[in-house]
């Protein structure tokens, strides 16, 4: 695992041609999170560190996902 792998690193998904953030790992299963909440399971081969436009891109969804929550469930 490079020091960029790291539980809350943002990623790429290879195989699921999408990024996410690090959740956590379990031996070479990597878990990971999208803002809408959205998880899954991925190896750990076919991650790599995201790029500045996939974490652009990860910002740009928890926004949308915030705004689209009902006033009484969004975070600050």
């Amino acid at each position: 695992m490079t020091p960029e792998l790291r539980v809350g690193a943002a990623v790429f998904d290879r195989r699921a041609d999408m990024p996410g953030v690090i959740r956590s790992f379990a031996g070479t299963t990597v878990h990971l999170v999208r803002p809408s909440g959205h998880t899954w399971q991925t190896a750990l081969i076919s991650v790599r560190p995201a790029t500045e436009r996939e974490r652009t891109q990860l910002r740009a969804l928890a926004r949308l996902h915030r705004k689209q929550q009902p006033p009484a469930e969004r975070r600050s």
